[in-house]
């Protein structure tokens, strides 16, 4: 597997696993920090795993996956508790 294809597949890894437990911390506001730190987290993993040279890989690459990932998680589970 490609590098690239690596950092989509860890931020949808981590969008999911943030979004599964996002509906139980409370108000929409603090799940939005906890994808802010699912983010962080993920760009530090990307320069430690993967020491991509390119900034765009490292900032860009698979950020919306993350960001959609854990949208589409967080109104699902929600859906089902509610």
């Amino acid at each position: 597997m490609d590098q690239e294809d690596k950092i989509l597949l860890m931020r949808g890894i981590i969008g999911l696993i943030i979004g599964s437990f996002s509906p139980f911390l409370g108000s929409f506001f603090i799940s939005g920090i906890a994808i802010l730190i699912g983010y962080i987290i993920s760009v530090a993993l990307i320069i430690v795993l993967f020491k991509p040279s390119k900034k765009w890989l490292i900032f860009g690459k698979g950020t919306l996956t993350l960001f959609v990932a854990w949208f589409l998680i967080l109104v699902t589970v929600y859906n089902i508790l509610v």
